[in-house]
């Protein structure tokens, strides 16, 4: 009896001393865009750590830097569009998709080809990024009455902010932006041409390595935590998402706090109509099965 009493005793000191579970890290880089701001949510109201997740949000200025550290293994998980997460996949990165971030959704424009507020002068070019879900989205948008007799030229400047510099001195006649700086074009005197509103696209999505898929329950979980949040009570995040989805100083005050879709897949077919445009731009060679894309069963 004293032999097992003693036995009890150390196996409740080794607990003690032990303390309690350490929590699951995970390193998931992000972007400063408005697609993350569930992520941001989840961080901020305890969402992870209740989940006994320890998520460090590495943010990244491009998603060339984000690509590369999820290449090199600095990450545990990302957020970007499906194009980049099947270039990604395809280049031996071992990751699956864990949720869609964003959606399009009518009301909810995330992306908008804009005219230039100093007004188009014929034949001026539409500025945009080749090989990058808004090329892909730029085929696919339904212009407006206003660019119904319009033809445009492109002319690929990558980098988002020299595309709006450009745009706002006139230099380009047109561009496709993605939000807010659509809207705030628009207020200095561009004109909304076509909008992603109304195609019902998955834009975005949160992936982990699959070495971390034993996470992912206990992530989604969170997310739907925040995004639960977020759908009640939207306001209660206007500063966050001014700090941390970089919204511009005249929209922080008033431009809507959007709605995220609750966690989901996206589905096969929705998968293979990219990986379609990316093999006609030469981005795949052949498709990736959809079960190297989504976690297995």
């Amino acid at each position: 009896m004293r032999r097992l009493a003693c036995a009890a005793l150390a196996a409740m000191l080794l607990l003690a001393l032990a303390g309690p579970a350490r929590a699951q890290a995970l390193r998931l880089g992000v972007l400063p865009v408005l697609d993350t701001l569930p992520l941001h949510v989840a961080a901020q109201e305890g969402c992870f750590a209740a989940q006994g997740l320890d998520v460090e949000l590495v943010p990244f200025a491009s998603a060339m830097e984000r690509d590369t550290a999820m290449q090199s293994g600095q990450l545990d998980g990302y957020f970007g569009d499906l194009v980049a997460t099947l270039t990604l996949i395809r280049a031996g990165v071992p990751m699956r998709v864990a949720t869609v971030s964003y959606r399009t959704t009518p009301g909810q424009r995330m992306f908008a080809v804009v005219t230039s507020p100093k007004g188009a002068v014929p034949g001026a070019p539409l500025g945009y990024s080749r090989t990058t879900v808004m090329e892909f989205l730029l085929g696919r948008m339904a212009p407006g009455d206003a660019a119904a007799d319009r033809t445009f030229t492109r002319m690929e400047v990558k980098k988002i902010p020299i595309r709006m510099q450009m745009l706002m001195a006139g230099q380009l006649g047109f561009a496709i932006l993605p939000e807010p700086l659509a809207t705030l074009v628009e207020r200095q005197g561009g004109q909304v041409l076509a909008t992603d509103e109304t195609l019902d696209l998955p834009l975005t999505v949160v992936c982990l390595r699959q070495e971390r898929m034993g996470a992912c329950a206990a992530f989604l979980a969170a997310y739907a935590r925040a995004v639960e949040a977020l759908t009640a009570r939207p306001e209660d995040f206007r500063a966050l998402m001014a700090r941390e989805c970089r919204m511009p100083g005249p929209l922080a005050a008033d431009f809507p706090v959007y709605r995220y879709p609750a966690p989901s897949l996206p589905s096969e077919a929705e998968v293979a109509q990219v990986q379609e445009w990316m093999l006609s731009v030469g981005l795949l060679k052949t498709p990736l099965p959809y079960a190297a894309v989504v976690p297995g069963p």
